[in-house]
This record gives C-alpha cells, structure tokens and sequence, in this order.
C-alpha cells in the first residue's frame, strides 16, 4: 500500500487491569516508540509533560470526558463539510 509505512516490531507488551476493570495496555516498539491504550472512552488528554532532557521523563494525564469534568467542555465535534466543495 503506497505512503502507509510499516509498523515497527513489538518489544514489549503488557496489559493491566485497574481496580474498576478497565484495562490500560502499554506496548514498546524497535524504533523507540510507547504506544498507550486504554478502554472505556471518551477520555481528554488533560496533562502533557513532554519536554525535557534524556534523564527526564514523560508525562501524559487522560481525564475522562464525562463525569462533569471540566474538561468534557473541550470536546469538539467536527462540523459538517457544506455540499458541493471539495475535501
């Protein structure tokens, strides 16, 4: 398939399951990358610490997006494209 690059090999996997059931699965690929995963959405990134030197860490906070969180104000559906003009 043209422009769709390969996934790079998995070098870790692990699933854990929270006390409420939800389950957070965190996988580790060859090429450096940390892919997070977790169930039951909606959910807002509502932290994002990802700056910083080799010794520092990074840091994401997802918050669920109901609940009366404030943070479920932020949600955006994406407005309709008007007929007739091009994507």
């Amino acid at each position: 398939m043209a422009g769709k690059s390969e996934t790079p090999a998995t070098i870790f996997a692990e699933t854990l399951t929270l006390p409420d059931g939800r389950t957070v699965r965190v996988r580790a690929y060859q090429n450096g990358e940390v892919r997070i995963r977790l169930d039951r959405c909606p959910y807002v990134i509502s932290e994002a610490y990802l700056s910083g030197g080799p010794d520092d860490h990074a840091i994401i906070k997802l918050s669920p997006g109901k609940q009366g969180s404030a943070t479920y104000g932020s949600r955006v559906d994406a407005p309709a494209i008007p007929e007739g003009t091009k994507d």
